[in-house]
């Protein structure tokens, strides 16, 4: 399952962003697309399995544009949904 269903998610635009997520981009000056752009192209550092409504998922890599590490984490809904639960640059 891991980071090919994630990626394919990201490439068929079968993801949503949760609110939580956009506030914490926006804190960090992250756009949808830095988000995309690391789910593309980082991978998976962690799977988390202790919470009952599913695996999440921690994606880490950098923005196109950046330097600094991102991480994404994110869960599939059981509608096949990718859910971007939370974004943000470890260590601040």
């Amino acid at each position: 399952m891991g980071i090919k269903r994630i990626r394919r998610a990201a490439r068929e635009d079968h993801y949503q962003f949760s609110s939580h997520a956009l506030e914490e981009m926006d804190e960090d000056s992250l756009t949808e697309e830095d988000v995309r752009w690391v789910i593309l192209h980082g991978a998976v550092v962690a799977e988390l399995t202790d919470d009952p409504r599913g695996i999440r998922f921690v994606v880490r890599g950098k923005p196109e544009q950046d330097d600094d590490d991102v991480e994404v984490v994110c869960r599939f809904l059981p509608s096949g949904m990718l859910r971007i639960i939370t974004v943000y640059v470890p260590g601040e």
